[in-house]
């Protein structure tokens, strides 16, 4: 399933149209037609059948281009993207561009040629697509001062790297988003966290941390802050979920208790253990006419056997879960 930082890409893409032209053009030289904008990416057949892109855009009538995010390999590529390329030439009557980008040198190789099928018999069907890979040379390229708005694809290549050279790639990253208007600048930097691993941000919440790091620059300093209220909210969250639970585990308690059902050590270990609150609730919901603390909590005595089942019976939902 798609990550994070894929959706993160596919968002900013999708919300700023001229972010595609801009890429493109940094990297190939070839510039797209400004009335390019995004559409619905997924494609309908006559039959009830969809085939679900990460971006087409179109301009007018006759101009598309097709926009997958590639992480990794993917086989069933090698029939989809021919079949979406061949649809909106078959919709629109022009052929269109396929893109594919990718952070990873191997799956770009791949891409290259995936959509290549040949016969026994000889029958050639190839779609050979554009392939951007956003590799250490093209993020450097991307980390342009005239185009702030490309350091969000320089941060994106880096969600599989965690050396000095990804973390001084982030870092400029960050500083040239300090360029942007405020209503993108707020947007982007949120966003370049959000594509990052959780190894990559432990680097930089650790740098930031460097005393020897002064005197700290504006923009090291606002990732700093970033870093800190990020870290700050996923403490909150932590702890009202943390919260939340125990005050379950000590309404199941009080529930126990006050039905005369003396939870052993070991019953109040596995409760105090227990942070699920959907399972917490089904236990509070068993205690209220349970005859027991094992019945509550779903237990059987010990050396009980289940109860076999009839053939054919299917088993009750309640009984795989405790």
């Amino acid at each position: 399933m798609p990550g994070t930082s894929h959706e993160v890409l596919i968002v900013a893409l999708r919300e700023q149209p001229g972010l595609l032209g801009a890429l493109v053009s940094a990297l190939t030289g070839v510039k797209l037609p400004r009335s390019l904008k995004p559409s619905d990416a997924t494609l309908r057949f006559v039959k009830a059948a969809e085939l679900r892109l990460d971006l087409v855009y179109r301009g007018g009538r006759r101009r598309w281009v097709l926009v997958e995010l590639q992480r990794s390999v993917d086989p069933a590529k090698r029939r989809r993207w021919p079949l979406a390329a061949s649809l909106l030439h078959d919709q629109t009557g022009v052929a269109g561009d396929v893109l594919v980008i990718t952070a990873r040198r191997a799956v770009a190789r791949w891409a290259e040629r995936v959509a290549c099928v040949r016969t026994r018999l000889g029958t050639v069907l190839q779609l050979k697509p554009v392939v951007l890979h956003l590799g250490a040379a093209e993020s450097k390229a991307l980390l342009d001062e005239r185009h702030p708005e490309l350091a969000l694809f320089a941060a994106w290549a880096m969600q599989h790297r965690h050396g000095p050279g990804a973390r001084a790639v982030v870092e400029r990253a960050f500083e040239l988003t300090e360029r942007l208007p405020p209503a993108l600048r707020r947007a982007q930097q949120r966003a370049i966290l959000s594509v990052l691993s959780e190894r990559m941000l432990a680097l930089l919440r650790e740098a930031s941390m460097n005393p020897d790091k002064i005197p700290e620059t504006p923009a090291a300093r606002k990732l700093r802050l970033f870093l800190e209220a990020q870290g700050r909210k996923k403490g909150r969250a932590e702890g009202e979920a943390k919260g939340r639970a125990e005050g379950r585990q000590e309404a199941l308690m009080t529930l126990l208790r006050a039905r005369g059902l003396s939870p052993s050590q070991d019953d109040e270990a596995r409760i105090r253990a227990c942070t699920d609150p959907a399972r917490l609730d089904r236990w509070i919901a068993r205690a209220a006419t349970a005859t027991s603390v094992r019945e509550a909590l779903g237990t059987r005595a010990p050396g009980a056997r289940a109860r076999p089942r009839a053939p054919g019976r299917p088993r009750p939902a309640s009984a795989s879960r405790s």
